[in-house]
């Protein structure tokens, strides 16, 4: 085929200077200079807020070149080649021992030189101090030290912010962490280009450690109730940003039974130089209905002895594989993806992180045995990216692309195409989706390049009851985390597998097919994330990570198992009430009433009805949907049209897939409970959730979070938090800003209210 190479580097030159004039007009709209309406006069803008085909500017443009699908000309790689570059391992986080002062306060180490962690928010004092004595002295001491404005922490003021149940669930361990500009040198390849400061930014221990891009991990277990501080050192300009993202923040932790004012998507949202403390309880569901006593060994956490530690709760709702992401509202995908998230492992009785304790509770799952429990020798977070760089080598995001910003460039623990040397024997993998737009469909190649079989134990960090034997996952969307079991002990040393995925897009409302996996292993030129992501090499030793300078062999014996019974079964139940969902576009649509602000965004296409109501775009201050009694069982019933996929995320419970509206339910989904579903293109799922425990507000949304921060996202509001609780009535909603945080009373739609 003939190829006019002179016509093909003018396009590819033309669809660059797009991507720079569209890098050009974002700084503009952060620096106030235009403003989208402004933009929408020139015509620059079309009717539905997405720009014109104009050379120059839209990548699409008749005349341009434009990769599928990122619409962006293909990135550069520098040289940078696939398996060059070892898998980093995530960033462990040390905690601090805490202890009650006669306060009850939590008392950091005195070395630590951090305030002592409260039940309500430092705030609370500084709006008093402020009211009362502007002129004392101790109100220095409560201001934000970047800014001198506004108080230090971010956490809002009030009972409605202060940590539920704190003397149930008193936080004995502390994590200090915090989010800056990564430091110098950070890079996704050794050869590839290194990141400006401001164009990735990174996690570090302690309160000012500039981090790097390797995710953190948090390894907390039940019944050991944690504090976990979050300081924001982030630029004080919004437009300090390299082309993308916002300077404030709001930590979700996805997923676990925390109380609103911890769970991160409330709007309450904090400003460089400010912290905010989170208290993550650490507990089991149901524990004021079910094994109350705390006398069912299986609902324990592990002790540093060996032992157990039992709790109340329901053995069945034991999560594992979670992580942390950004929640500010309108910006969650552009944070996230400049890197605003995490990795946590929560560990039990069950699964307990030690393959050798064999006292009739622990599933003995892979891991290792170095520590009491929370081994990763053999236990490997895999966090999978799809990234996009410009032609100077800078990380791209498209911030005008509503349907859902795609790479060309895979990254596992944000290194680009690693590789793993491991041991023949047996593994276990959290494979997080952390893209805010890709699908993805995982298999494992043996060096011939046929199906590896795999055992699936955990669905969105949800033990299944039984192993299931795969040879290839299910669809993966955004935010689901899948956890299987590779017995490498079949292959001798030398042999090399691969991590591949089958799945490709031609845009980001949802996948366009796949391919069989000798075909994915070959590449697909009309969308790079095709094929092998990371490599597997089998090898005689290994060095350990839980303690450095011991190695482990291949001749060592492989003490671990995968159970036939992992957890047992949660009962499908008669709902109190059934409520139906819709997922929704709408074309155009105007950015009208938005909290809190959408910033640049005038046209929000995504939105969400219930009960056949009015349908609504994001609002921090609409509450759709009100649980009136804690303990009472809902099904819900969520629906999407045709032409797009949306994995739609619960905060707080976990639910169980009952139904997909006739279609086939896959073996890893049959009642087995999620946090995520993706509803497929045109279709329908049914869950079940009970709510309880805490109250607060909370939120429902698609985690195509593109797609959510152009609105596709809904508040609901449980009233709950037992006797005297100010949960129990509907809280108000917070307004941050830079001096501080002031409150509105909530609008509570028709539809809210259901039986």
């Amino acid at each position: 085929m003939y190829i006019d190479e002179k016509a093909s580097g003018r396009r590819q030159r033309e669809a660059e200077n797009a991507r720079n004039n569209r890098f050009e007009i974002k700084k503009a709209l952060n620096d106030g200079q235009v403003s989208r309406r402004d933009l929408f006069r020139m015509g620059i803008f079309t009717a539905t807020g997405a720009l014109a085909m104009k050379n120059g500017l839209s990548q699409f443009a008749p005349s341009a070149y434009a990769a599928v699908p990122t619409g962006t000309p293909r990135s550069p790689l520098f040289g940078a080649r696939k398996f060059t570059q070892e898998l980093p391992r995530d960033n462990l986080v040390d905690y601090h021992t805490l202890e009650r002062d006669s306060k009850g306060n939590a008392r950091f180490p005195s070395d630590t030189d951090e305030p002592d962690a409260r039940r309500l928010s430092y705030h609370t004092e500084y709006t008093e101090l402020l009211a009362t004595d502007p002129y004392s002295s101790k109100l220095r001491d409560l201001t934000n030290p970047r800014t001198w404005r506004g108080p230090i922490e971010g956490r809002p003021p009030g009972e409605f912010f202060g940590h539920q149940r704190w003397d149930t669930y008193f936080p004995h361990e502390g994590y200090v962490i915090s989010i800056s500009p990564c430091q110098a040198g950070t890079k996704f390849h050794p050869l590839m280009q290194t990141q400006h400061p401001n164009s990735v930014w990174c996690w570090g221990a302690g309160r000012f450690t500039p981090g790097n891009p390797r995710p953190p991990l948090i390894k907390m277990r039940y019944g050991e109730p944690m504090l976990c501080r979050i300081y924001n050192n982030l630029p004080l300009s919004k437009s300090d940003n390299n082309g993308f993202g916002i300077n404030q923040i709001s930590t979700h932790f996805h997923n676990a039974h925390n109380g609103a004012e911890s769970d991160g998507a409330n709007n309450a949202y904090h400003y460089p130089g400010t912290f905010y403390d989170y208290r993550w309880g650490a507990t089991l569901a149901r524990m004021d209905t079910i094994n109350t006593a705390a006398t069912d060994r299986r609902a324990s956490g592990p002790t540093d002895s060996g032992g157990l530690k039992l709790v109340p709760g329901d053995y069945r709702e034991i999560q594992g594989t979670m992580w942390f992401h950004d929640h500010r509202f309108f910006f969650t995908a552009e944070n996230v993806y400049k890197g605003n998230f995490g990795r946590i492992n929560m560990y039990s009785g069950p699964d307990r992180g030690n393959e050798v304790i064999t006292d009739g509770v622990n599933l003995r799952l892979p891991s290792g045995s170095l520590l009491p429990w929370g081994n990763i020798d053999f236990d490997v977070n895999l966090s999978i990216t799809d990234n996009a760089f410009r032609q100077n080598g800078q990380l791209f995001f498209d911030i005008f692309d509503s349907d859902g910003t795609l790479g060309d460039v895979v990254c596992v623990n944000n290194a680009y195409a690693p590789f793993m040397k491991v041991l023949p024997r047996k593994y276990r993998f959290r494979i997080l989706n952390a893209s805010v737009a890709r699908f993805f469909r995982l298999a494992i190649a043996s060096p011939t390049n046929t199906n590896v079989p795999f055992q699936f134990i955990a669905n969105d960090g949800n033990l299944v009851p039984r192993p299931i034997t795969l040879s290839e996952l299910d669809e993966q969307g955004s935010g689901e985390r899948y956890d299987i079991v590779v017995d490498f002990s079949k292959f001798k040393i030398g042999d090399k597998l691969h991590l591949v995925n089958m799945l490709y897009h031609k845009d980001g409302r949802k996948p366009e097919g796949r391919f069989s996996l000798a075909a994915a292993m070959r590449g697909f030129a009309d969308d790079p994330a095709v094929g092998s992501l990371l490599q597997f090499i089998v090898s005689s030793e290994v060095k350990s990570v839980d303690v450095p300078g011991v190695t482990h062999y291949a001749t060592t014996q492989d003490r671990s198992v995968v159970p036939s019974v992992l957890t047992g079964q949660i009962l499908q139940v008669a709902p109190k009430r059934v409520r139906h969902i819709e997922f929704k576009r709408l074309e155009p649509n105007p950015a009208r009433d938005c909290i809190p602000s959408c910033e640049d965004k005038d046209f929000l296409p995504w939105a969400i009805r219930v009960d056949g109501e009015t349908t609504h775009t994001l609002n921090a201050n609409r509450i759709s949907m009100l649980i009136p009694r804690p303990g009472e069982t809902e099904h819900w019933v969520m629906s999407t049209g045709g032409g797009w996929d949306h994995p739609v995320h619960l905060h707080f419970e976990e639910a169980l897939t009952l139904d997909r509206g006739g279609a086939a339910i896959p073996a890893t989904e049959r009642l087995v409970r999620k946090d995520i579903w993706r509803l497929r293109p045109g279709g329908t799922v049914k869950i079940q959730v009970t709510f309880g425990e805490f109250g607060g507000s909370y939120v429902t949304h698609c985690h195509n979070t593109v797609h959510e921060d152009f609105a596709m996202l809904m508040r609901f509001q449980v009233l709950g938090g037992g006797a005297g609780a100010p949960q129990l009535t509907i809280s108000p909603t917070p307004i941050p800003s830079v001096d501080g945080v002031t409150f509105l009373t909530p609008e509570v739609l028709p539809e809210a209210i259901r039986g």
